[in-house]
This record gives structure tokens, C-alpha cells and sequence, in this order.
């Protein structure tokens, strides 16, 4: 899940947790209108949080992961993320 960055079967657009699924740490976005969000206004790239990522290089602005807010990875990287 790109919200709680957990593996238990629920739908990214349906989670409201307010930290990681090992509450570690808070999370980073929000869903608004099946958009990913991050807390601070910045609109996130859902391909990016993937496996596989997103190569679509005119919205890299979108880049962010949704778990740690870094540039070098989405979702399924984070080393928050459970394993």
C-alpha cells in the first residue's frame, strides 16, 4: 500500500492510516479524489510508488516516494516499507 507501505489486502485508495504499518513513522499523503496526495500540497505519482515505476519524465516534479518523501524510489523501495 502506497498510504501504510504494509502488504495486508486492502486498497491503497481505501486506507486512512495515519502511520506505516508498523507505526514507525506517520505517513506522508492523502488521498483526495483517487489522487495521491503528500501533506504538504505536492501531488504524487502513482505509477512512480510501483514495482516497475513510472518513466513518464514530464511530470518528474511528481516523483516522490509515498513512504520517506525521497526522489530516488516510490513505494515498493522504501526501506520502510514491509518486507
Amino acid at each position: 500500500c502506497a498510504v501504510c507501505l504494509g502488504h495486508s489486502p486492502h486498497h491503497t485508495i481505501e486506507c486512512v492510516a495515519a502511520q506505516t504499518w508498523d507505526k514507525k513513522f506517520d505517513t506522508f499523503l492523502e488521498h483526495i479524489h483517487k489522487g495521491l496526495w503528500m501533506k504538504d500540497g505536492k501531488q504524487l505519482c502513482t505509477g512512480w510508488q510501483r514495482e516497475e515505476g513510472c518513466n513518464i519524465p514530464r511530470h518528474d516534479t511528481h516523483h516522490f516516494c509515498s513512504g520517506c518523501g525521497a526522489t530516488t524510489h516510490g513505494a515498493q523501495k522504501c526501506p520502510r516499507a514491509e518486507r
